[in-house]
């Protein structure tokens, strides 16, 4: 063969072998577009359900302040307007936190910006004030939640970024009183582990449940099952996820079963001290 030919042959391949790769990088191109849509459209979704999530308890809280300065009301009324306001300050806040929490593990999986020293933390004090703060939800549908104080007279302390722990139990007492029966009681108590060195909390209630098939997902972000979606269509299915994310920053565990008793439960497994000393990654 001549090098004349051998030329033209050199140039057709090379220039077939970039034909190739301008295709390829055509369809790299074209499927990047795409998932750049599906973000945009997923951060619009988003800032809808924040400001409808938002929007609902404030507009509540306007409405019963008007009904409290308007000078109609009686006494015993004038305070169940002001435990309803609390109830919805309650939630507002409780959403502004998680949806702070979901904005910050979108840009890091670690949350190292809403990290703070790890303490020593009293969970059964913590408890206590997060069933405080979430009873007035309860009230309206005759739901108690009842912390079982005798449970945490052993080992009541772990160490842990405390208000990010705070959360993650203030996201699972949410959900329990959000789907609970009507006069039924939500009951959090330690529970025996066969670990010396952990402590473990289960939350349980009696209300939708959660079916065997939804078992796996209850913990993916924006999952929210038929029958939670049922009950309350509005619902961003973030509050689990987070749950999930901040147990495993602490190299815990969190987990969802129904019991024989047909309740549903949470159950959260902490170090006592293994992360004394800030050690979280």
């Amino acid at each position: 063969m001549s090098v004349d030919k051998k030329n033209i042959l050199q140039e057709r391949s090379g220039s077939g072998a970039t034909a190739a790769e301008l295709v390829k990088l055509k369809g790299e191109n074209e499927r990047l577009r795409k998932s750049l849509d599906l973000v945009k459209r997923e951060q619009i979704e988003y800032l809808q359900n924040v400001a409808h999530q938002l929007v609902a308890p404030l507009n509540a809280m306007k409405w019963h302040i008007e009904n409290l300065t308007s000078g109609r009301l009686g006494v015993e009324r004038a305070k169940k307007v002001l435990k309803s306001i609390y109830s919805q300050a309650t939630i507002t806040v409780h959403l502004a936190k998680n949806f702070a929490l979901m904005s910050n593990l979108e840009a890091d999986h670690s949350l190292k910006a809403m990290r703070e020293p790890v303490e020593e933390v009293d969970l059964r004090t913590m408890l206590i004030n997060l069933s405080n703060d979430f009873q007035p939800l309860g009230w309206e549908k005759g739901i108690k939640i009842i912390v079982h104080d005798e449970s945490f007279k052993k080992k009541p302390k772990v160490y842990a970024i405390k208000p990010l722990i705070s959360q993650v139990f203030s996201n699972i007492i949410e959900n329990s009183t959000k789907y609970s029966e009507a006069d039924s009681i939500i009951n959090i108590r330690r529970v025996d582990h066969t670990q010396t060195d952990v402590v473990a909390i289960e939350v349980t209630n009696v209300g939708i449940g959660i079916q065997k098939d939804d078992m796996e997902r209850i913990f993916e972000r924006g999952f929210r099952s038929g029958r939670a979606q049922n009950k309350y269509p509005a619902g961003t299915g973030f509050g689990l996820y987070i749950a999930e994310r901040i147990i495993a920053i602490h190299r815990g565990e969190i987990t969802a079963s129904m019991n024989a008793k047909s309740e549903t439960v949470f159950k959260v497994t902490l170090w006592t001290d293994k992360l004394k000393g800030n050690k979280t990654k």
